[in-house]
């Protein structure tokens, strides 16, 4: 057992990548679900591109033959590893640097660590390297605002990293990424990227989500496949006595049951996403009989939100949620809540926290069900969760330089590679502990950060073997839910979202807000609908429809 955190505490939003979708950021039905821009000009009137037409553009994938994995991922979800290996598996033979020097911006979700020249975790890993990368970090809670200033402002960084859902919400994105960044496909495409053999091992379709405008920009960040459930306190619910919910009316009992405000202890937070696809609504849009129907014309969206209706009306939930705090991660690891949504990460940053004070300390994820004996509809995360792109206008060995760079840091785990970019020198930034899991030093809590981790993605995998019972439990989790995937009309297609749509979901999502905490009755739901149609959701409906016509799927 750790007596201290992997890595520092986290602050309350992380990056979706690492989390999942987070909860906050995930609020409106679609401001996720509506994917980066496609074709066009990324004007009001939206765009979209087949993902399903862009293999020519793309790496030809070649799968890295790495550790094996003790629990296979089924129906796409992760590899679990019960263990660290005891050796590390060198991928490359010599750096993939020149000695160049770049600069590169990403966001931090936690404190900024000392600098170049005074970080000794950056000159291990800039010497693993051959080269120099130097961050200019940002603030991840508000990186949509720097990001926005960046992009209006033409001034990028050789190497930047842009959450995919801070891509959705930046203006005219789809007309910048040709202006600012390179256009990677000669470097990637095909079989070129055999030069970037870890690279090269990242799943196609993200990388067919990193094509805009029919040319390759962005390096992937591949996503795990939800990003966000209820976590329960596991720990707690054996101390009742108490089996894990299998549906609606389970949950509503144990809720009831463990609901004890007087001892300050309270059933649930918010989790008003999962309810959704507890219910069976669609992730957006449900193609049926030749007509596109939205999540909010749907009766299982509506039984969803009379059920959270419901659970706020009986008191179950705790008064912090009600007025809309931003505690909920605290008061599930304290136990005044038992239930609480949150993305998927929270659950690893719980257990980080928690641990070294409370060895008992237990969470899970809560089994997947349905209604009334139906099955549930799981929505699942867009194929990636980030970009990372390279500043237009370098000389082509700068730019085959860097790709060098984020392939080094798109080693999967079980490299050591994995291990320099994430962990440091171990003997100096981490040690090894008796289950072979790396444990940061004084000096890797100090000097240790995702930078070189947030420079690309690699294979998603469940590898905190180093807290007990994690990896099989949420493996077990995973390949469950993965088997409920909705079939999504628009699976393969990168859409950008009409403006008046897109601005339509936030006077009916904080309609709906209202609406479950007691403020309005149900029956202003009908009204809202209908404002919802009215100003944004029948045009959407009209390009979605076009879109499948375009792509032959209506």
């Amino acid at each position: 057992m750790p007596s201290h955190p992997l890595r520092p505490a986290i602050r309350r939003r992380r990056f979706l990548g690492l989390v999942g979708a987070s909860t906050t950021a995930a609020i409106t039905a679609g401001a996720l679900s509506g994917c980066g821009p496609g074709s066009g000009d990324g004007g009001g009137g939206g765009s979209a591109s087949d993902a399903s037409s862009l293999d020519d553009l793309i790496p030809t994938r070649i799968p890295f033959e790495g550790v094996t994995p003790d629990i296979k991922g089924q129906h796409g979800a992760p590899d679990g590893f019960t263990a660290y290996p005891e050796n590390f598996i060198r991928a490359m033979s010599e750096p993939p640097g020149r000695g160049g020097r770049y600069t590169a911006m990403t966001p931090l979700w936690g404190p900024i660590p000392p600098g170049l020249g005074d970080n000794s975790f950056f000159d291990h890993v800039n010497g693993r390297l051959g080269a120099t990368v130097e961050f200019n970090f940002q603030d991840g809670n508000t990186v949509i605002d720097k990001m926005n200033a960046v992009i209006a402002g033409r001034d990028v960084a050789d190497i930047t990293m842009i959450p995919d859902w801070v891509i959705n919400l930046i203006p005219q994105f789809n007309r910048a990424v040709g202006e600012l960044f390179e256009d990677l496909t000669p470097h990637l495409a095909g079989d070129a990227a055999r030069a970037y053999p870890l690279l090269a091992n990242l799943d196609s379709d993200a990388w067919r989500w990193n094509v805009f405008n029919q040319r390759l920009h962005g390096v992937p960040w591949p996503s795990e496949p939800f990003g966000n459930w209820v976590l329960y306190r596991r720990d707690l619910l054996e101390e009742y006595g108490i089996e894990p919910p299998a549906s609606p009316d389970d949950l509503f009992a144990i809720g009831e049951e463990v609901n004890d405000p007087d001892n300050n202890r309270w059933a649930f937070g918010d989790f008003n996403l999962s309810m959704r696809q507890v219910f069976g609504a669609p992730k957006q849009w449900r193609y049926e009989g030749g007509e596109l129907i939205h999540m909010f014309e749907t009766d299982e969206w509506r039984a969803s939100i009379e059920y959270m209706r419901k659970v706020f009306d009986a008191g179950l939930v705790h008064p912090d949620i009600v007025a809309h705090g931003d505690n909920a991660k605290e008061l599930l690891n304290s136990g005044q809540i038992v239930f609480n949504q949150d993305g998927i990460g929270a659950w690893h940053e719980a257990y980080m926290q928690m641990l070294g004070e409370n060895p008992d300390f237990r969470l899970d994820l809560m089994p997947v069900f349905g209604d009334g004996g139906n099955d549930p509809v799981m929505h699942r995360s867009d194929p990636s969760g980030q970009s990372v792109f390279v500043r237009k206008g370098m000389e082509p060995e700068q730019v085959e330089e860097i790709l060098g760079i984020l392939d080094f840091c798109a080693a999967p785990f079980g490299t050591q590679e994995y291990m320099d970019y994430r962990y440091g020198e171990e003997g100096v930034h981490h040690e090894r502990d008796d289950n072979g899991a790396p444990q940061l030093t004084d000096t890797g809590n100090a000097e240790v950060n995702d930078g070189y981790y947030f420079l690309s993605g690699r294979p998603q995998a469940v590898t905190e073997s180093q807290y007990p019972d994690f990896v099989r439990w949420k493996c077990d989790w995973y390949n469950h839910a993965a088997r409920f995937t909705e079939e999504d009309p628009f699976a393969g297609i990168r859409i950008q979202r009409p403006e008046r749509f897109s601005a339509a979901e936030t006077p009916m999502t904080d309609k709906v807000e209202d609406i479950i905490r007691g403020r309005e009755g149900l029956g202003a739901l009908d009204e809202a609908i209908a404002n919802w149609r009215r100003d944004g959701g029948d045009e959407g409906r009209e390009f979605y429809m076009e879109v499948l016509q375009e792509h032959g799927r209506d």
